[in-house]
């Protein structure tokens, strides 16, 4: 006990010790740390957004697409909380190879974990191997009209419910990142040490129990970095739902362009406006980061 007082009394002078020495950090040094990159977007966006009020053409385009920022940013939140959801449940499923087990409900239930395991990891496979474009393709032409058919010829309802539609958008990007999110959540769990699990069952807790009260909470705050940067590539692939005719920036900057011939215009303004939307999740993304860095016990 003495032993562990004592090492947590060198640990807390060795953090005072770092951050002292943080604080004598010169003028010269953080010029070197500053974000200078950060600083030169915020400084040419202030200047186009400028120049984008000062202009009637250009604040005419960026009235017209701004209609469409709700559009995108509804796509990539609904698409991406959905994948959350299913990334997590398949990396959960793929975090741990079958095994034969025990006894007869022991033999049934590592069966049924290797069926999981194989269905998993088939649709893992699958979605990782097509371009986006073409599953959305697929889920508007295909998949959706096929499930309608089937629902109206089973509860006789007639649903109107069209596959080129932002539902069907979201559910198309859902399904793509939910298997790259799922790889992300996989190697989250299998970093954490097979210890922790094996201390959990000696204390009683079930699988699900440990899974929810010692090693997600870990596993999370060790991924939180890809997935904030996927949450980022989520709403630059969201444009991809334009080919549907959803209304969002994209769709709407190509029928404008189309009508009023002023191509380098609309896109111009359509590119800042994704830079824009990009640029402040990365902010978040580095400001979850800073604070998941300072969390204690977080590893270094």
């Amino acid at each position: 006990m003495a032993q562990h007082h004592g090492s947590g009394i060198e640990q807390s002078s060795l953090d005072i010790a770092a951050r002292q020495a943080r604080s004598r950090v010169g003028p010269v040094d953080r010029l070197y740390s500053f974000p200078w990159w950060a600083l030169t977007m915020i400084v040419v966006g202030v200047l186009i957004g400028i120049s984008i009020a000062a202009d009637a053409i250009y604040s005419d385009i960026f009235s017209k697409l701004q209609a469409g920022i709700a559009m995108s940013l509804r796509v990539a939140g609904a698409a991406y909380v959905s994948a959350i959801l299913i990334g997590l449940v398949v990396g959960m499923i793929r975090s741990s190879a079958p095994r034969p087990g025990k006894g007869i409900a022991g033999r049934l239930a590592s069966l049924f974990h290797l069926f999981l395991y194989n269905m998993a990891s088939l649709y893992v496979a699958i979605m990782r191997g097509l371009p986006i474009l073409i599953v959305l393709l697929i889920f508007a032409f295909v998949i959706v009209p096929a499930v309608r058919r089937w629902i109206n010829e089973v509860t006789g309802v007639a649903f109107t419910f069209r596959g080129s539609s932002w539902e069907s958008a979201v559910i198309a990007l859902a399904f793509t990142y939910g298997a790259f999110l799922s790889e992300t959540f996989r190697a989250g769990i299998q970093s954490i040490e097979i210890g922790q699990s094996e201390a959990a069952r000696s204390l009683g807790m079930t699988w699900f129990q440990s899974m929810r009260f010692i090693i997600l909470p870990q596993a999370i705050r060790r991924i939180l970095p890809p997935l904030g940067n996927d949450m980022v590539a989520m709403i630059k692939d969201s444009a991809l739902v334009s080919i549907l005719g959803v209304r969002d920036i994209t769709q709407i900057a190509k029928v404008s362009s189309g009508a009023s011939f002023r191509y380098l215009e609309t896109y111009s303004v359509a590119a800042m406006i994704y830079l824009l939307l990009t640029f402040l999740g990365m902010l978040g993304v580095g400001l979850v980061e800073r604070r998941n860095r300072n969390y204690p016990g977080q590893d270094s």
